[in-house]
């Protein structure tokens, strides 16, 4: 246990001059204890118009291969400071959690990053505005920092080494983690799109294509690969390992995510949700080396957005006239314009057919923080932020925290 993961006491001045006091320590590696911290997670969060229930907190903790009890932090309130008892089972006031995860680097030669993700950031309603995500924020910074040696110096991924942390904050708390950690914003491209749905294709009578559910676990071994082909090796973006396929990604997606198959062979898969009045794309892949297929990308998204909008309960009929909203990555749409240029070179004008390319709008995404402890690894916010070949960044919405 390093200095910073022991466990520590905090003494609040309040407005009237009283004092609060509160134990900062790390989840107990038992059941109680994260039920705990799941049904208080789930309290504080039971404002929004579709709360998340505690069963959502325990599933993206005991999905995570990577999880640690001892990375979750949490402030117990102790009012009495003579009873010891109340350190361990007091009442959970606030919390922040460290994901340990591995990043991509793009271009960058195959280099990976490790990183500590920010998130489960909750301070109960009647212990706010007392510093206390303020105080867990430092304790996160300052455990990750001091798994680099304490010096910026990684010791390595096999002993939980982070050079770099991230999170991603709505426009009004990015001055504050900006302030306290000294995160800074990186750009994500995504853009706005618009189709018919008489457009898309739901039944065909090529038998040669199929489009179905994915199956966990026995499509892993074909999505995790391509995975990486698609977006490891081109992107900025967290990596996965066959135990996170099969683990976490199974569990977040469920039976939202849909494969294309050319003979028994994934050629791409899908999942996407409903963001208001549009939808937005949070997971996609296409095998680029289908050779078969020329414009892959739109040959792809013409099939399995029309079984994944129906599965949801859009009404698609070749008759129809309805258009819908996309928010899609935008390097996605760039694809799709060099392979309709390879397919018909006298014709490079418009990303493709699919979409409405007269109305397509920007909605870049800028949420995502980061802050480097370990100079001497890949830094990612000069990858993504250099002016020669800057490495796109994107996080999936499958992946977020």
């Amino acid at each position: 246990m390093t200095a910073a993961s022991k466990p520590t006491t905090h003494i609040i001045t309040l407005k009237d001059n009283s004092t609060a006091h509160y134990h900062l320590r790390g989840l107990l590696r038992h059941n109680d204890d994260i039920q705990r911290w799941t049904k208080f997670c789930a309290s504080v969060f039971a404002y929004k118009p579709s709360p998340p229930p505690p069963e959502y907190f325990a599933r993206h903790f005991y999905n995570d291969p990577r999880c640690d009890a001892s990375l979750v932090r949490v402030l117990i309130h102790c009012p009495d400071t003579d009873n010891e008892t109340q350190k361990t089972s007091g009442e959970i006031v606030s919390s922040v959690r460290i994901f340990r995860r591995t990043l991509s680097t793009g271009r960058s030669g195959g280099a990976t990053v490790e990183a500590g993700g920010i998130g489960e950031v909750c301070t109960s309603p009647d212990h706010q505005r007392r510093g206390l995500s303020k105080i867990l924020l430092k304790n996160a910074i300052d455990i990750m920092y001091t798994s680099c040696d304490g010096g910026g110096v990684t010791t390595g991924k096999e002993s939980g080494g982070m050079s770099c942390s991230l999170l991603h904050a709505n426009p009004e708390f990015r001055p504050v983690y900006n302030k306290v950690g000294g995160y800074k914003s990186v750009s994500s491209k995504w853009s706005l799109v618009h189709l018919e749905l008489n457009k898309l294709i739901v039944n065909s009578t090529d038998d040669k294509w199929v489009t179905r559910q994915a199956i966990f676990p026995q499509d892993v071994s074909q999505l995790q690969p391509l995975h990486t082909e698609y977006s490891e090796k081109r992107l900025i973006t967290i990596m996965r390992s066959t135990e996170y396929w099969t683990n976490y990604v199974s569990a977040e997606l469920g039976d939202s995510l849909w494969v294309l198959e050319d003979d028994a062979s994934i050629a791409a898969w899908l999942s996407i949700r409903k963001r208001g009045d549009r939808y937005q794309l949070r997971e996609f892949g296409v095998d680029r080396n289908k050779s078969s297929t020329s414009n892959i990308t739109e040959f792809a998204l013409q099939r399995l957005l029309g079984v994944a909008l129906q599965q949801i309960g859009e009404y698609l009929h070749v008759d129809s006239d309805k258009k819908i909203s996309l928010l899609l990555p935008t390097f996605i749409l760039s694809d799709m314009q060099q392979e309709k240029m390879n397919e018909v070179e006298r014709n490079p004008e418009g990303v493709c057919s699919l979409f409405d390319t007269a109305n397509i709008v920007e909605e870049n995404d800028d949420g995502w923080m980061y802050v480097v402890f370990d100079r001497s690894e890949p830094n990612v916010l000069e990858l993504t932020m250099r002016a020669e070949d800057p490495v796109p960044h994107l996080i999936w919405p499958t992946d977020s925290f």
